[in-house]
């Protein structure tokens, strides 16, 4: 990031895991001032207690007006409320982002709502773990991941630079560019389809038998995104619903093939699966 994007003067709206982490990562930048906003005032008194944020509040037009940058981590029905609510506080050429898995709803809310003169760059760190709220948050939250931008046609290479400089500086290892709709279909299967196999297998386990002496790590690996944010989650499902349901009915498709293979015992059949189960996984890594 530029030097004097470190001077800039960064609000973030939503001090739970993401947001928490991304005030952590911005006052180790040392930003100009790292700003909060959130509902919880305990969250808040945390966060500046403990020095991640030089003042917040529960009023967002305290906040906003005196911020060149603001990134909102919140769900994505609240990044659309906050939005709506909020159009009128932000400051004559704030670059706004967010933070949501989800993009095409979210860039069309701030596309109808902001004012000309602030821009929103779409954005969707690849981060986070099973656990939430501010005091899993950590600095090192980023480090090594990806980080998508998603650009639209309102948008000013300033202001696009501006979000991957700051997702590098954060620790981001490679920063994407591509739009909303082709987002939006990939995450679907990179990040989607993986939460909705881990909930179905862990609403098998009935509690009729204690499993603990007979799993191992695949069993754990397969599992531990099923420990969700319900209500993330439920919103995230609901926005992107169509792709999703295009990779379930994928899902489905091979579980099919692979349940006539194993029915019939036909070893050439599971061979080819196997070896194509193979290639794919060295493809991603």
């Amino acid at each position: 990031m530029e030097e004097g994007s470190f001077r800039r003067n960064i609000a973030v709206v939503g001090l739970g895991l993401i947001g928490g982490s991304y005030a952590m990562a911005l006052r180790q930048l040392k930003a100009g001032r790292v700003f909060g906003i959130d509902i919880d005032k305990e969250v808040l008194d945390k966060a500046v207690g403990c020095g991640t944020i030089d003042e917040g509040a529960a009023d967002a037009k305290a906040i906003l007006c005196k911020s060149d940058m603001v990134i909102i981590a919140l769900y994505p029905q609240d990044t659309i409320e906050f939005i709506k609510n909020n159009a009128k506080y932000f400051k004559p050429g704030t670059i706004v982002t967010d933070t949501c898995g989800i993009k095409q709803p979210i860039i069309a809310a701030a596309m109808k709502n902001l004012p000309e003169n602030v821009e929103f760059v779409g954005g969707h760190p690849m981060a986070g773990n099973e656990f939430q709220g501010f005091d899993a948050a950590s600095r090192e939250l980023f480090f090594d991941t990806n980080y998508i931008i998603t650009p639209h046609e309102s948008n000013s290479e300033k202001g696009i630079t501006a979000v991957e400089e700051l997702a590098a500086a954060i620790g981001c290892k490679c920063v994407t560019r591509i739009e909303a709709e082709a987002h939006d279909r990939i995450i679907s299967f990179t990040s989607q389809l993986p939460h909705i196999v881990a909930i179905s297998f862990a609403n098998l386990v009935t509690g009729e038998m204690d499993m603990h002496a007979f799993t191992g790590r695949s069993f754990t690996d397969a599992t531990r995104v099923a420990a969700l944010n319900k209500e993330l989650w439920t919103q995230i499902f609901r926005m992107n619903n169509i792709n999703i349901i295009d990779r379930i009915e994928d899902m489905e498709d091979m579980l099919q093939k692979l349940k006539k293979a194993i029915n019939s015992q036909d070893e050439s059949s599971l061979r080819t699966i196997f070896d194509n189960a193979i290639k794919g996984k060295r493809e991603i890594g």
